[in-house]
């Protein structure tokens, strides 16, 4: 998860530079409402369309692959489900976890911190090592084969 978040990190810092550039002066209210659902909507892309290919980078590195449940292809549809899922559990704990900065006394956000780290330690006591969203929506990571690799000519 690390190694992804650089990524991310990266590709968001791009996005950014990209929204601000299209925009004048600090973002507040309906502008900065637009440039988070922005932000979001470029993350999905890019989960959504890695992982329908089966593997984001960091994946690849790991070798680790998203299947279905039934080990075939994950669906444009269901990748879609699993970051939305996903976003819901983790984004709303990240999200939580920067608002207690500045109010640690927020019972609320106390209680919107729970589900993402309990979907990731659900990992632990799950039979098959899944998460509670690839559970939910019907994914599961495997170990991928290793990259084959032709022998050179002699």
């Amino acid at each position: 998860m690390i190694y992804e978040a650089v990524i991310v990190a990266a590709l968001l810092f791009i996005a950014s530079l990209l929204f601000h550039g299209a925009t004048t002066g600090r973002l507040v209210g309906a502008p900065r409402l637009a440039f988070q659902i922005y932000l979001a909507t470029v993350l999905g892309l890019y989960f959504v369309w890695f992982w329908h290919r089966g593997q984001t980078l960091p994946m690849r590195t790991w070798r680790v692959r998203l299947v279905a449940r039934d080990g075939g292809p994950v669906t444009p549809l269901r990748a879609l489900a699993r970051y939305l899922v996903a976003a819901m559990a983790i984004g709303s704990s990240f999200a939580a976890g920067l608002y207690l900065r500045e109010h640690p006394d927020a019972a609320i956000a106390w209680a919107v911190l729970v589900p993402g780290p309990l979907s990731l330690a659900w990992a632990l006591a799950d039979r098959d090592r899944q998460t509670l969203y690839d559970r939910i929506v019907g994914t599961r990571l495997v170990i991928a084969a290793p990259p084959t690799t032709s022998s050179p000519p002699p």
